[in-house]
């Protein structure tokens, strides 16, 4: 009697994928839904840049430099909801994030933000010191160069349809090289003008004894960057209400640099224009920031 010996199957066990609800399905607590769109959209970004970079997904946590404007455009929400949120993430301990600085011609300016994004349920993420100290950008060669920069890259996804998938895909190129987008933008404002039109928002984070110098300094380069230096202190006072307003949460720093890169294009395109600054005030006013700005009251 023959006995027919049964064959050996082989089975390949595969590790499950990895995803962000992994993480999330061990909250004891349900988190608001924009809440989840920031941290899917970081752990995302975070588990290309591992699969890029050739890591194994097998780690607690991986931390990446990030750029909160353009995160901000992919999720189609405010600075303001973003970091609201993103308060709530770190009291999770689903993110750490703490803002990057590096030297700029002798200053120290912000180049992003790094996140650290738990990758393990229960596992609370945390940055460490060689974490922030760490080189990610050269951010003097990248705003030299017109195109490497956050803001520049947003001023060309105007006129794209699929802007929320271009941002998703820049961000994903950033994080494995910081300052890379997907789409290269032209510089679209005079040199010296440029770079203190993308560096608006560093303003509120100037020391307080040091601001009233950074806002005239600001003030001279916009001035005569659109040529308008016979007004200077129309120029102080819309910084100075554009900082206390955006501190306030109106986001009137990034409205008035949309404000003066369309003002730059009027000024290309409109030969001879006498009076930028009554340009930009009417800019301001169809975009309904010129009465927040007049009714802001100082900060004491």
């Amino acid at each position: 009697m023959l006995h027919t010996i049964p064959q050996t199957v082989a089975v390949r066990l595969t590790a499950p994928t990895l995803t962000a609800d992994t993480v999330l399905d061990g909250l004891s607590t349900r988190l608001p839904a924009t809440a989840r769109a920031i941290f899917t959209l970081l752990f995302d970004t975070a588990y290309s840049t591992i699969q890029a970079q050739g890591q194994s997904q097998s780690v607690s946590q991986v931390v990446i430099h990030q750029p909160a404007e353009i995160i901000c455009r992919a999720l189609a929400i405010s600075r303001v909801t973003f970091y609201k949120h993103l308060r709530t993430l770190k009291a999770c301990g689903l993110v750490a994030a703490r803002g990057h600085t590096a030297n700029w011609y002798g200053l120290a300016r912000k180049t992003g933000t790094v996140f650290a994004v738990s990758f393990r349920p229960g596992h609370s993420a945390r940055l460490r010191w060689f974490d922030l100290k760490h080189k990610y950008r050269d951010l003097q060669a990248d705003t030299e160069s017109g195109t490497r920069t956050a803001w520049k890259f947003l001023q060309g996804l105007q006129s794209l349809p699929s802007a929320k998938e271009a941002c998703r895909t820049a961000l994903k190129a950033w994080a494995v090289k910081p300052g890379t987008t997907s789409k290269p933008v032209t510089n679209d404002c005079k040199p010296a003008a440029a770079d203190y039109v993308y560096a608006l928002d560093l303003l509120p984070d100037t020391h307080p004894r040091r601001r009233a110098e950074s806002v005239d300094r600001y003030a001279k380069a916009l001035a005569a960057g659109y040529g308008d230096q016979t007004n200077l202190n129309f120029w102080r006072w819309l910084l100075w209400r554009s900082i206390e307003a955006d501190q306030m949460g109106q986001n009137t720093l990034y409205q008035l640099q949309n404000a003066l890169t369309r003002l730059r294009a009027d000024i290309d395109e409109w030969k001879g224009l006498k009076s930028p600054g009554a340009l930009l005030v009417h800019r301001l006013k169809e975009a309904g920031v010129w009465d927040v700005l007049r009714c802001t009251q100082p900060l004491t």
